[in-house]
């Protein structure tokens, strides 16, 4: 199986959130054979309640794979009706020069797990959508709202025009993240942790914010800084 195929599934974390969020895009799981234990069975159930069709084969050793459904890749001109249509004050996730697929995949993760509104992903500055960040993502993709854009400063206008403000998070910005109001419409802006986030993405923002107050030591990964940044946005979304 190639990585590039973005049809196929592998593990048991991913495999099991799509049965639970999206059983309609599976199209068939194919189980290792040599595996007989409860994980195993209890997926069987899984697929049987949700009336997915499944079949084992010796050349899997440990991890099932699923094949699922072509999916429509959602660009700037759907994410631009998805803001315009809706209600509330959005919380978005934007990916900028993440170039490891396990920390597009964490990310992704992450930005499921804390209910972020949208994720957008700048396409051409970002790892490929492949089945390593699937896996890594455990589901995420299938249950976030994702959409791809090819020009991020264009995206960035639409959004400051549509009343978002726009943090970008750099180990050398003075303000803290927890001094940073989360509670209105908002979007975070990542980047890779050799490089962070590019130069002239940076420059767009209407903020920058740090999260170490570690002066000797700053860096965090950016899988680990993602989910530091969004958990506090939540916090301050839901305390009231």
């Amino acid at each position: 199986m190639s990585d590039k195929d973005n049809n196929v599934r592998i593990g048991f974390h991913s495999i099991e959130s799509i049965v639970e969020n999206t059983p309609e895009i599976i199209k068939k799981v194919i189980l290792p054979a040599k595996r007989d234990d409860f994980r195993l069975k209890n997926l069987k159930e899984r697929l049987n309640e949700a009336g997915i069709s499944f079949e084992s084969s010796f050349k899997l050793k440990q991890e099932p794979e699923a094949y699922i459904k072509e999916q429509s890749e959602q660009n700037f001109k759907d994410l631009k009706s998805f803001i315009n249509n809706f209600k509330g004050s959005p919380l978005l996730l934007i990916l900028d020069n993440v170039i490891d697929p396990r920390n597009l995949g964490a990310c992704i993760r992450s930005a499921a797990v804390t209910g972020v509104d949208a994720v957008i992903i700048n396409k051409h500055h970002c790892a490929p959508s492949n089945s390593i960040s699937h896996k890594v993502a455990a589901g995420g993709f299938e249950f976030s709202n994702i959409f791809h854009v090819t020009n991020l400063i264009n995206c960035f206008k639409y959004l400051k025009e549509a009343g978002i403000n726009i943090s970008g998070l750099s180990e050398h910005a003075d303000e803290k993240y927890t001094d940073n109001n989360f509670k209105e419409s908002c979007a975070l802006v990542m980047g890779s942790e050799e490089g962070g986030i590019r130069k002239k993405t940076l420059e767009k923002c209407d903020n920058i914010i740090n999260l170490s107050s570690n002066n000797r030591f700053k860096s965090f990964n950016v899988s680990v800084a993602t989910g530091i940044i969004l958990s506090e946005a939540v916090r301050q979304r839901n305390k009231v």
